[in-house]
């Protein structure tokens, strides 16, 4: 099935529509974090100057809601509004653009619910094969490098889930959930999967190479391979049902299942890690029922493009 666009990039080479979207991230990101920093000034303590000066202090809590409060403007900047932006332009209409007016059935929501809790230990043990890949020994400063920075990178995370209370705990689902279900689904499914699909012809060239940019915009090494695989499962999801509310419920639930996980668990709410499955090497019965049950609901959605393509 063909994918057109009638906006004003519509006739452009996909190449081109890429060289524009990225254009149009950058712009965006520096309007919104600029006003966003400019609307803070009556609000502006010492604390900002120091932190930005000095770097930092992940153990300070006035640094940590700096740090908030700069996640969202980031995600909204680079992620929601080039993508919303270039709907437009692209398509005319964002709605149409990304199948928002397509309905679905409340089955197939539940079916994409399902599919992203059926992947948990299957994304476990990518988890644990990807932590264990070491680069050739001509690039052990680069490896050391990305050690580094996944730490970080951990270590302000489990900075920001570490709430007790339960208006933080839906803060850390908005910011890290409801945010970047969003604002990441609109654009590497909605727009990059589209325009390499436009690109390529071949809708699976088109998932896998949108979930190899999807992970590797995280900039996470020792991430790569999971993030890949939760990004080629939204990809079919998006192009098997043909709206994009279906992988943004699932992304939402993938975040908000590990963001309310951790809230339960380091609170003493609860003692089993669900995160856990499929990493041990005695829990690989886990992973083949994960990867028998993802794979039967993804031929459920096969068959559902299918006859949708048939219809239409």
């Amino acid at each position: 099935m063909e994918i057109r666009d009638r906006g004003i990039f519509g006739e452009l080479h996909p190449a081109l529509k890429l060289l524009m979207l990225g254009m149009i991230m950058l712009l965006s990101l520096f309007l919104v974090m600029i006003s966003g920093s400019l609307a803070l000034i009556p609000f502006i303590s010492d604390d900002w100057f120091e932190a930005l000066l000095h770097g930092f202090d992940f153990a300070r809590i006035s640094d940590l809601n700096i740090l908030r409060y700069l996640q969202i403007l980031s995600h909204v900047g680079l992620f929601i509004m080039p993508s919303l932006v270039f709907a437009w332009l692209a398509g005319g209409s964002i709605g149409k653009y990304f199948g928002l007016d397509r309905r679905f059935s409340p089955g197939l929501l539940m079916l994409s619910i399902l599919l992203i809790i059926s992947a948990v230990p299957l994304i476990n043990y990518l988890i644990e094969l990807n932590m264990r890949m070491t680069l050739p020994e001509s690039l052990t400063h680069v490896e050391e490098w990305m050690q580094r920075a996944e730490d970080n990178a951990m270590e302000l995370t489990e900075r920001f889930l570490n709430v007790t209370t339960l208006q933080g705990l839906l803060f850390n689902i908005f910011m890290i959930a409801v945010i970047p279900a969003i604002g990441e689904e609109f654009l590497f499914r909605g727009i990059i999967l589209r325009i390499f699909r436009q690109w390529s012809k071949n809708i699976h060239i088109a998932v896998w190479v949108s979930a190899v940019l999807f992970s590797a915009m995280h900039l996470q090494f020792y991430g790569f391979l999971p993030r890949m695989f939760l990004g080629v499962l939204l990809g079919y999801l998006f192009v098997w049902s043909g709206t994009i509310w279906l992988p943004v419920f699932a992304h939402f639930i993938n975040n908000a299942l590990a963001v309310t996980a951790f809230y339960l668990i380091h609170n003493g709410y609860w003692d089993v890690d669900y995160q856990e499955l499929g990493k041990e090497t005695t829990a690989i019965v886990y992973v083949i029922f994960s990867l028998i049950i993802v794979g039967f609901i993804l031929y459920k959605f096969f068959r559902y493009y299918k006859e949708r393509v048939v219809t239409a």
